[in-house]
C-alpha cells in the first residue's frame, strides 16, 4: 500500500513512523509466539544469520540493543545451554550457539527470515532494494538533523 503523493510531510511523518512500530511490534509479537523475549530472539537471529561468533559489543552495535539488557538476556541463554563463549576469552568474548540454540533457532528465526524472503520476493527484489536505499537515506538525514538537535540542546543547556 503506497501513501498519496499529496499527503503532507506530517502526515508522511506519521505513516513513517506508525509502520516503523508496526514492524516492532510484529517482530516482538513473533518473539513471544516462539515463548522468547525481543532480546533472545535478536541473539539468535544475529548468531544463527551470521554463522560466525560475535561479541556482546558487535551484537549491541549492530542490532541496537542495550547492553545491560543485552547482558541479562545472554546469561541467561548461556544458563539455558543456547549460547557459549568462546573457550579462553574474557570480556568481550565471542559468543556462538549450541547444538541447542541452533536447533532453538531453526524452529524460529528460520521460520522468520524464510517468512522475511518471501515477503521481499513479493514485493519484487529491486524495490527491496530501493527501499532499503532510501531507508537508508532517510536514517543518514535524520541522524544529520538529531546530532544538530542534540548540539543546540547542549548550546541551549550551557548557557
Amino acid at each position: 500500500m503506497e501513501p498519496e503523493n499529496n499527503l503532507s510531510p506530517n502526515a508522511l511523518l506519521e505513516i513513517e513512523n506508525r509502520q516503523y512500530n508496526e514492524t516492532n511490534l510484529l517482530y516482538h509479537t513473533t518473539a513471544a509466539l516462539f515463548g522468547l523475549s525481543d532480546t533472545m530472539f535478536w541473539v539468535l537471529y544475529s548468531l544463527y544469520g551470521s554463522n560466525a561468533p560475535q561479541t556482546q559489543a558487535q551484537m549491541s552495535a549492530g542490532w541496537c540493543l542495550p547492553k545491560q539488557t543485552l547482558n541479562s538476556a545472554v546469561r541467561g541463554m548461556v544458563e539455558q545451554g543456547l549460547v557459549m563463549p568462546a573457550p579462553g576469552c574474557r570480556r568481550g568474548k565471542n559468543l556462538s550457539l549450541t547444538e541447542a540454540g541452533r536447533a532453538l533457532a531453526e524452529k524460529t528465526v528460520a521460520q522468520v527470515i524464510r517468512a522475511e524472503k518471501c515477503a521481499m520476493q513479493r514485493m519484487g527484489l529491486e524495490r527491496a532494494r530501493q527501499n532499503l536505499a532510501l531507508g537508508a537515506e532517510y536514517l543518514h538525514f535524520l541522524q544529520e538533523e538529531f546530532t544538530q538537535l542534540k548540539e543546540s540542546q547542549n548550546k541551549t543547556e550551557n548557557v
